[in-house]
């Protein structure tokens, strides 16, 4: 347990540093493009941007966690499988740029003619990285990996602003994607030291083909999951709906880039070498999701609570239409945190196949939601309803994760839950207090960082009271 826990630490200190400050860099890129491109613009990008992690998908065929998970390959297996994805990926990035054709005619704007061929690149790149990556991940060397990705966000960034400013407008975004694609590229064939031989096995792909058909399965099972909305809503309410929508989506997200986003990719790897061992896996998994828990059930409700503040302080006014989708999404951060972590316990049990088919059963749940929001209207109400499908889904496959894969009962997160939801509540009721007395602030920052204070200053009392922070504390500085 405690080699588990050194591992844990060693690989999560690392992918912090990369991740943390490639959030803020991130985040920073974002909001000054917000402000200088608005809701039009994203909307036209995301369209098009939906397409390409199924893609992706089509050209990794779900390799990469194959590699980290097996203990059969070699060398040459691994130049053969770099060799059938460099070759694939070509096909498949060819593909990507006729797809503008159908997208231009589907969406009646020919601007996606060159958007999908600019992208294309994009794809390629990170489909010849998947190997040296997932190299880099199974030898647990974060360090590289994730130093390697905080370069690449800061030159990318960089001329995503430069390019804005001087007018480049949606193809600013683009510059922003594909720059840091062919740095990680270059960085990750260089620190993997991947040998390329001569020949090609295709018996490497024998060696792989169970589990990666599988994970193949659900990856595509869980695009469509993930990325129906956006679809819809692009055709069926118009790019600048679509822009307030992604917008709203994109914030939810990032509290998985700075939890869970650090801890996933650290799981697999490590759990890996423990995959008959179910005890010791639940119990590493349940520390994570307590964390994971205190952490994101009171931030969905600070977010949510928030909404309007938020939204208006980062990127003004000209996304009012983002608050509401925002306001209803956030509610489910402390969901999406959790349920990022499932894919990495099934892997580091071998069970792709039952990951596989809980995907397929949660995606059907998620379309008929996203259906009836889509009939529904509007944005606001499709966030409703994609709201209340996560907490669906989210019941439905914790309870097939604890049952099947770790011999336990859905109960024990549920328990981990009360004290989080207890502490949310008293400072939800804080700020609401606060906001009854109707002092009038003109200055939205002021107003927020004042709101803030009252909710998380609660939250910490609330932590001490419960000794909850005596875990926190135990889990980020205890070695």
């Amino acid at each position: 347990m405690q080699e588990i826990k050194r591992q844990f630490k060693q690989g999560v200190v690392y992918t912090a540093i990369g991740q943390y400050a490639g959030v803020i860099a991130n985040f920073a890129v974002t909001i000054v493009l917000s402000r200088l491109l608005g809701p039009k613009t994203y909307g036209v990008l995301n369209i098009i941007l939906v397409f390409l992690p199924f893609f992706q998908l089509l050209s990794e065929l779900g390799i990469g966690p194959a590699i980290v998970q097996s203990h059969e390959l070699n060398d040459r297996d691994y130049s053969s499988l770099f060799k059938i994805l460099t070759f694939w990926s070509l096909i498949i990035g060819a593909v990507f740029g006729l797809l503008g054709i159908p997208v231009s005619y589907f969406y009646n704007d020919k601007i996606y003619l060159l958007l999908s061929w600019m992208l294309a690149p994009n794809l390629i790149l990170s489909m010849m990285s998947v190997v040296p990556l997932s190299l880099l991940q199974k030898r647990q060397e974060f360090k590289h990996i994730n130093i390697t990705g905080l370069l690449a966000y800061l030159i990318g960034g960089t001329t995503g602003i430069v390019t804005a400013f001087l007018g480049f407008g949606v193809y600013s975004l683009i510059l922003t994607s594909l720059i840091p694609a062919f740095v990680n590229f270059i960085a990750y064939f260089h620190f993997s030291k991947l040998k390329i031989l001569k020949g090609l096995d295709k018996r490497a792909l024998k060696k792989i083909r169970d589990f990666s058909t599988y994970q193949f399965e659900f990856g595509i099972i869980n695009y469509f999951s993930r990325n129906l909305d956006n679809l819809l809503v692009g055709k069926f309410f118009g790019q600048t709906a679509l822009g307030n929508y992604g917008k709203s989506y994109q914030m939810i997200t990032y509290p998985n880039n700075i939890f869970t986003n650090v801890i996933v990719p650290v799981m697999q790897p490590v759990l890996a070498n423990y995959q008959e061992d179910v005890a010791t896996i639940k119990k590493v998994y349940l520390k994570v999701l307590r964390f994971l828990l205190i952490v994101g059930i009171p931030l969905s409700v600070y977010l949510s609570s928030n909404s309007e503040l938020i939204i208006r302080f980062l990127f003004g006014h000209k996304w009012d239409g983002a608050i509401i989708p925002f306001q209803i999404l956030s509610l489910t951060t402390w969901i999406q945190l959790i349920t990022t972590t499932i894919g990495g316990i099934y892997q580091s049990r071998n069970m792709t196949k039952t990951l596989m088919k809980t995907g397929l059963i949660s995606t059907a749940i998620t379309i008929s939601f996203i259906t009836i929001g889509i009939l529904a209207g509007n944005i606001d109400r499709l966030a409703l309803f994609v709201a209340i499908n996560f907490y669906v889904t989210f019941a439905f496959n914790f309870y097939v994760l604890m049952k099947v894969a770790l011999k336990s009962s859905i109960l024990q997160i549920l328990k981990l839950m009360i004290k989080p939801l207890i502490i949310a509540a008293v400072a939800f009721l804080g700020v609401l207090a606060w906001n009854l007395l109707n002092i009038q602030i003109t200055n939205i920052f002021l107003e927020l960082l004042i709101v803030s204070i009252i909710f998380w200053g609660i939250d910490l009392i609330g932590l001490i009271i419960t000794k909850e922070i005596n875990f926190v504390l135990d889990i980020v500085f205890k070695k």
